[in-house]
């Protein structure tokens, strides 16, 4: 099947979601395990399938109660043309066939100088959610700062630094035919091939490993990730709600922590946040200071996409997967954590320590976090004593190193970026906010003639208000440390094009007078991969967007296995049942990918 044959455009009245066709089968349905969640009372659980191949898609009903229409006539199965669309209760998906088109040479970068340039940007933007080919099982590999997949359903597949290998990987510490996958029995096994270096998994060097979900083995620089293939079934439990998990025991409790711009901000009775109007049209509502009476409530529950700034979906889908999926129930032992994203992180930090002690939960908590919500996480782990409470950190698109896109966010001149004067209005706010400072890289990120610039080093850069924002963030950054003193898993994304460095020409007394963005495929769209990955962590590749990491059914199986499938990783000696069930027939696909080096695509 070609990489994409088409995609499926859902508009509603919280916002419009792209999805990008890269599977050979589709499930829509109400079912929060479906590839496209219909949320509405008039769809069925599991109520149509796509079934795509070269040639395009075609819409199956499974049984609905409620029919599936294509152009508004009932169909128990109809091939679709370009443009059709597709009714299930009152959603309406409309089907473009082809590949999607190509993407711009830079992220988003849109002139909004009036209202009704808003409402036209508005109307046609959309969040893109990529569906992947999860029912074949795969290696995900993860070399410098680049990612890609190798499906294993042919033969046996070698691995190794010469270029003919089904995986190459281009590193002096990997031998030309170091390693290879092969099918034993029912199970897929991993067999070092007298390599001069060694094969690892954790800290020992194995000669064959049984793959199993999540295994991590180590080549060289390179590290390797085994994903089962599975169906959507496969990401529930049969367990009811509230019940135990699969081993006998209670589930784990989970605090779910979402990231910038995900929970909702309240003035009295008066909702401020999410409203893409008020933000840009009213930004002075959300300044700091002046909007003391400003304070946090649920995570956000639809779509949201601001331009220039950030694309995410419903945050609730999260706990909805869980509760759903997995059998949780909210305040019983999952807690969906809002604060105010605008305010420093170790503010934020001391109001989840706060919110954990008084849930008064039994047993060490799982925290599952994304974005900003990842350095939330972090700071109260490590200085506020959360490593007392915390057994496991899931962290998902995480800044762990920073992001230079955020840079463009903080940096003031219609000259510089052209934003427009409803964006510089927009920026003007965003930099009041002390959370926008600590998210910037940790690293030299802008190029000038006279050298790199480390932006939370040099105070030359802000005006005279930022400065102490600047170098609280650097404070933030100094005290976070750069690791982990509790077990966790990376899940990071990749093939968006993404801000990895920015060139900029500065005038001594007005600051730059010019900076253009660097982009590269190296980054899930937001966060470039080598910030998302925190060192010494298990790692979860997946190709995905930023906004749409904790919706993803890849990320979702890895959820399953984290918190009920024990630990992802180990060499054990048997073979899981969620492996055996999605080892299939081993092999590689006759694509083969190298590792260039850094910035190399993947």
């Amino acid at each position: 099947m070609a990489s994409s044959v088409g995609r499926i455009v859902v508009r509603t009245a919280g916002g419009s979601e792209e999805y990008t066709l890269a599977s050979a089968s589709v499930v829509i349905g109400r079912a929060t395990a479906s590839d496209i969640v219909i949320e509405d009372a008039h769809a069925s659980r599991t109520h149509a399938r796509l079934d795509c191949d070269d040639g395009g898609c075609t819409v199956v009903d499974l049984g609905s109660a409620n029919g599936t229409r294509v152009n508004g006539v009932r169909v128990e199965r109809a091939r679709l043309a370009d443009g059709d669309t597709i009714g299930i209760g009152g959603a309406e998906l409309r089907y473009e066939a082809g590949p999607p088109p190509a993407g711009p040479p830079a992220p988003d970068v849109t002139r909004i100088d009036t209202a009704a340039d808003l409402d036209a940007t508005l109307a046609g933007a959309t969040l893109t959610i990529r569906l992947n080919r999860t029912r074949t099982p795969r290696l995900a590999v993860q070399l410098r700062d680049g990612a890609w997949e190798v499906p294993l359903d042919r033969g046996p597949v070698a691995i190794g630094r010469d270029p003919a290998c089904d995986v190459a990987l281009d590193d002096a510490q990997v031998s030309r035919r170091h390693a290879r996958i092969e099918r034993r029995g029912g199970a897929l096994v991993l067999r070092d091939a007298g390599s001069r270096n060694g094969t690892w998994v954790g800290p020992h060097r194995v000669e064959e490993v049984v793959l199993r979900p999540g295994t991590t083995v180590r080549i060289g620089g390179a590290r390797l990730v085994f994903k089962p293939g599975f169906e959507p079934d496969d990401l529930t439990l049969v367990e009811g709600p509230g019940g135990p998990g699969p081993e006998g025991g209670p589930r784990r409790p989970v605090v779910f922590v979402p990231g910038l711009m995900g929970s909702e901000l309240w003035r009295g009775s008066e909702r401020l946040w999410p409203s893409t109007h008020v933000l840009l049209a009213e930004p002075d509502a959300l300044r700091i200071p002046g909007s003391e009476d400003v304070r946090p409530g649920a995570v956000v529950g639809e779509v949201v996409v601001v331009p220039n700034l950030v694309k995410i979906q419903a945050y609730r889908r999260m706990g909805d997967y869980l509760v759903d999926g997995l059998g949780y129930q909210r305040g019983r032992d999952l807690l969906e954590f809002g604060y105010d994203w605008r305010q420093d992180v170790r503010d934020s930090a001391r109001r989840l320590a706060q919110a954990i002690d008084d849930w008064r939960v039994d047993g060490p908590v799982t925290i599952v976090a994304h974005s900003l919500g990842c350095l939330v996480s972090r700071w109260y782990v490590e200085r506020l004593g959360g490593r007392s409470r915390v057994d496991r950190l899931v962290l998902m698109g995480g800044p762990h190193r920073g992001t230079p896109g955020a840079l463009a966010g903080l940096v003031l001149g219609p000259r510089i970026l052209p934003f427009g004067l409803m964006g510089d209005r927009l920026r003007a706010v965003a930099a009041t906010f002390p959370s926008s400072y600590q998210i910037l890289p940790t690293y030299a990120c802008v190029a000038e003639d006279r050298g790199p610039v480390d932006v939370l080093a040099d105070e030359a850069w802000p005006d005279g208000p930022q400065r102490p924002l600047v170098r609280a963030a650097r404070e933030f950054r100094e005290g976070l440390g750069t690791a982990s003193s509790v077990p966790a898993t990376s899940i990071f994304g990749y093939g968006g094009r993404t801000v990895v460095a920015m060139h900029g020409t500065r005038d001594e007394r007005r600051g730059w007078s010019r900076l253009e963005i660097v982009a590269g495929p190296d980054g899930d769209g937001s966060v470039p991969v080598a910030s998302a990955i925190l060192p010494e962590t298990d790692i979860h590749p997946v190709r995905q967007e930023h906004g749409a990491l904790f919706v993803d059914a890849d990320v979702k199986m890895r959820l399953k296995l984290e918190l009920t499938g024990g630990s992802p990783g180990s060499p054990g000696p048997g073979v899981g049942p969620g492996a055996q069930a999605g080892a299939g027939p081993a092999g590689a696909a006759a694509v083969r990918r190298r590792a260039a080096g850094a910035g190399a695509a993947r």
